[in-house]
C-alpha cells in the first residue's frame, strides 16, 4: 500500500523534475471538495488525496481510461507581458489530451468519449488547467552587486538584441479520478509549477513553453501509470 502510494504521488507531480516552484495552489472550484487534500510529503506546492480502497489489486483490475479534454478555469486578464490567448489555451488542453491518449493507448483502451455503461474496469480521468500565465524576471536586491549587475547589464542587451525576454511560466493542475459510476473521487490533486524560460519578446513562443512543462508531466504520468502494466 505504502509502494502503491507513492506511485500514485509520483503520477500526479511529475512536472516537479523540470520547473521551480512557489506555493500556489489553485482552488478554482473544479475540483467538488478541497477540504481533504493534504500536502504531499515529497514534493513542493502539490496537494493529493487518495481514497482508501484504491489499492494497487483495484488498480489492476482497470482496462478502459476514459480521457475527456482537460477544461479551462482561468480568469483571463489583460497583461502587456507575453499575453496568452484563451484559444492557445484551449488547443493546449486538446493537446495534453491526445498526448496521453498516444502514449497509454499500447497498455489501457483509452476513450475520449464517455461510454454508456460505467463499471469498475473504467476510470475516468478529469483535469483543468487552473492557472496559464507569465511573470517577467526583474533583477533582484541581490543583482545589485558590481559582477552581477554587469552580467545582466550584458544579457540583457543581448536578449534586447534578440527580441527574446526571460520569463517565469506559471501552470497549475487539478486533477480528479473517478472509478465506474462512483460520483465520488478516488483520487483528487491541485500542483503548481514554474519554469524559468527565455521566450521571443513578441510572445510566438508562450505556447511552446507551456507544452514543455505539460510533456514532463504527461510521460512521467505515463509512466506511474503503466510502469507494472504488460504492452497489449
Amino acid at each position: 500500500m505504502i509502494w502503491f502510494r507513492t506511485v500514485l504521488i509520483i503520477t500526479f507531480v511529475c512536472i516537479v523534475s523540470a520547473c521551480t516552484s512557489t506555493p500556489q495552489n489553485t482552488r478554482s472550484g473544479f475540483l467538488p471538495s478541497y477540504d481533504s487534500l493534504t500536502p504531499s510529503e515529497e514534493y513542493e506546492d502539490t496537494e493529493l488525496y487518495v481514497d482508501s480502497t484504491f489499492d494497487q489489486s483495484v488498480l489492476s483490475q482497470v482496462e478502459v481510461l476514459y480521457i475527456p479534454q482537460f477544461e479551462v478555469w482561468i480568469n483571463v486578464q489583460e497583461s502587456k507581458f507575453l499575453n496568452i490567448n484563451p484559444l492557445h489555451v484551449a488547443k493546449l488542453s486538446h493537446y495534453m489530451q491526445s498526448k496521453m491518449v498516444e502514449k497509454l493507448t499500447p497498455y489501457f483502451q483509452v476513450v475520449t468519449e464517455k461510454p454508456l455503461n460505467l463499471n469498475e474496469q473504467i476510470l475516468m480521468i478529469e483535469g483543468a488547467f487552473t492557472d496559464v500565465q507569465f511573470e517577467p524576471i526583474a533583477l533582484q536586491v541581490r543583482d545589485f552587486v558590481p559582477i552581477r549587475l554587469v552580467y545582466n547589464a550584458g544579457k540583457t542587451a543581448y536578449l534586447a538584441a534578440t527580441e527574446q525576454t526571460e520569463a517565469l511560466t506559471h501552470v497549475s493542475l487539478e486533477s480528479a479520478f473517478y472509478l465506474g459510476n462512483n460520483p465520488q473521487p478516488v483520487v483528487m490533486m491541485t500542483a503548481h509549477k514554474e519554469l524559468d524560460t527565455v521566450l521571443k519578446a513578441d510572445g510566438t513562443e508562450n505556447v511552446a513553453a507551456v507544452k514543455e512543462v505539460l510533456d514532463v508531466w504527461i510521460n512521467n504520468f505515463v509512466t506511474a501509470m503503466t510502469k507494472h502494466r504488460d504492452v497489449k
